[in-house]
């Protein structure tokens, strides 16, 4: 009886069978390694974590070990999170701070181009007379 609910709860808590559970487990490390080695970021090495732990349970079955690695599999998942979060606050940062990487410090200086360009091409278009320019006649006479 005993073996019969500890192969069900196997079933339920690791429904891959055991040896594609490897193979998928031997992959996941192998791409979240060098995933690290080359980015060296932590958020790597907890989702190498976060594929590999559930293989525990091929190996004990039981509702405790399955809830452990559960409430890991959270903790993980929102460490994962966090860290995405940090990193992605910090490249937005980054990107404000960096003017050639289009941040907002070079859109302010394309922007004074652009209207100095429409200012040219408007005195192009009103002819230097003063008189003929509907535009500064607009307002003659408002005084704020």
């Amino acid at each position: 009886m005993n073996v019969v609910l500890t192969a069900a709860l196997q079933s339920r808590f690791a429904p891959l069978p055991k040896n594609m559970h490897i193979i998928f487990c031997i992959i996941a490390t192998v791409v979240f390694l060098a995933l690290y080695l080359r980015k060296r970021k932590i958020g790597d090495l907890l989702w190498l974590f976060v594929c590999d732990l559930p293989l525990i349970l091929q190996f004990y079955g039981d509702s405790r070990t399955a809830t452990v690695v559960g409430v890991c599999e959270v903790i993980l998942l929102v460490a994962i999170f966090v860290f995405y979060l940090q990193d992605r606050k910090a490249a937005k940062n980054q990107a404000s701070d960096d003017p050639e990487s289009g941040g907002d410090s070079g859109n302010a200086d394309d922007l004074k181009d652009i209207e100095q360009a429409v200012k040219v091409e408007r005195s192009k278009l009103a002819g230097n007379d003063a008189d003929d320019n509907v535009i500064s006649q607009a307002f003659d006479g408002y005084n704020p």
